[in-house]
């Protein structure tokens, strides 16, 4: 590796960490401007990281990239501690709240007139969001905010538990990569701005899925490899436990299990206990006599932002001035499900298109939704969703709605903020592709 390049390395390395340390100068989006100013720097940072990433010293012995990699991510999450939290945060502190004096979430919403007295002892009330919904989170993620309410009303506690699980998360994808590029690739997803923010300083809880799901991943491909029946077993019952407690998370894991069935063939009914966890952990809160999921349903019905395709429909062949979610949600299990037969030979690629395709299609794209597909596009390498993770800063732009016609709507400059430069990356990435198929192909 030459001088300039270790250099040039040093110099995009050391801008990321400035660029994202600056960040804590513009987090009060109370304030005039501070959303546009975030977004500035942020957007500046995301490209620092992809210069960054994309010069990582292989050719440094592997003690010292690992060394590098974990160095740069931990000082990185520290730096997004002081933050302040997304909105999200104080929803999840109510949730515990409520619970604490012996009341459902799922049952009540925060602005039920039974909570009055509670509301009157909660400081962040007003910071709530979508208070007519009761809890539209999965059960263990509930019981998590039970847990942490009981010791303290800090941020901090909740940054550094998502915060440890998120570098657990780049632990087990530095084993999923493997071989000699396994810092480099980590990289991609260990100094992404979007992930340290999404959780050591939006606090978002995401990355308690996003582990177990990894795991399981790693735990898939051993079972692969492997030719031990008692290994097979253990490897696959491991695994869908690690399915089971991401799903009593969030339900997203649940689009990948149709790809397990057929990446674990006849043990396959060993994900009975993916389904079992979260039901299991339901019975806490009364299902099957308290529908638990009813608020989740109505809430995925009607919430509607930043999605990247179905503006396209809207505007074009089918208009939606509601911004209603019809069945949106209906078309994408449907391509879930057709892709996964797809690639029931490949299960590893058609992980990568399952979750591409959920993302494509939601309705809903908040940045840190994007977060659930980097490991594994790290891992793939496919780096136009390491390209979108940065444009996806522009959302908070959102903040500012001094920007907009309407709260909320996205104008279409914004959108190309977000959509054009993932998609150049794509078609740069598939010629290149194209290119090297058609240099193996020429006759020697």
């Amino acid at each position: 590796m030459t001088r300039r390049r270790v250099a040039s390395f040093l110099f995009a390395l050391g801008a990321v960490l400035l660029l994202f340390g600056a960040l804590n100068l513009f987090d009060d989006w109370t304030l005039e401007q501070m959303p546009v100013r975030f977004v500035a720097a942020a957007l500046a940072c995301g490209i620092a990281y992809l210069f960054a990433t994309s010069r990582f010293p292989s050719a440094f012995p592997l003690r010292e990239q690992a060394l590098l990699l974990w160095t740069v991510a931990i000082l990185l999450r520290i730096f997004a501690l002081p933050l302040e939290p997304g909105d999200d945060f104080w929803r999840y502190q109510w949730e515990g709240k409520i619970q604490r004096a012996g009341f459902n979430p799922y049952v009540l919403g925060p602005a039920d007139a039974q909570l009055e007295t509670l509301r009157a002892d909660f400081p962040a009330w007003g910071k709530i969001n979508h208070r007519e919904f009761a809890a539209i989170y999965p059960p263990g993620t509930e019981l998590l905010f039970h847990a942490l309410s009981r010791i303290t009303d800090s941020p901090l506690l909740y940054k550094l538990l998502f915060a440890a699980a998120d570098l657990g998360t780049i632990a087990v994808l530095v084993r999923l990569i493997g071989g000699p590029g396994r810092y480099a690739g980590a990289a991609w997803y260990a100094w992404n701005p979007l992930v340290v923010y999404s959780f050591a300083g939006a606090a978002h809880f995401d990355s308690l899925m996003i582990l177990p799901t990894v795991a399981g991943i790693l735990l898939l491909t051993r079972y692969e490899s492997t030719s031990d029946s008692r290994q097979k077993w253990l490897l696959a019952t491991g695994a869908a436990a690690l399915f089971g407690l991401a799903v009593s998370i969030k339900l997203i894991p649940l689009l990948l299990l149709p790809l397990c069935m057929f990446a674990l063939r006849s043990r396959a009914p060993v994900l009975l206990v993916s389904l079992g966890l979260p039901a299991a952990l339901s019975v806490f809160y009364g299902w099957p006599h308290v529908p638990i999921w009813d608020s989740l349903r109505g809430f995925a019905y009607v919430t509607r932002v930043n999605d990247l395709f179905w503006w396209i429909v809207e505007e074009t062949v089918w208009p939606n001035p509601r911004q209603k979610n019809y069945h949106y949600n209906v078309v994408i299990v449907t391509v879930v499900l057709l892709l996964s037969v797809l690639f029931w030979r490949n299960w590893k690629r058609g992980l990568m298109w399952v979750l591409g395709a959920a993302l494509i299609l939601t309705p809903v794209l908040h940045p840190w939704y994007c977060t659930w597909i980097l490991p594994f596009a790290a891992w793939r390498r496919v780096p136009a969703w390491q390209v979108l993770s940065v444009s996806l800063f522009a959302y908070y732009l959102f903040w500012n709605e001094r920007l907009f016609t309407l709260p909320w709507h996205a104008e279409l400059w914004m959108r190309a903020i977000i959509i054009l430069p993932p998609t150049i990356a794509l078609l740069l990435l598939a010629r290149r592709r194209a290119d090297a198929t058609a240099v193996a192909q020429e006759p020697q």
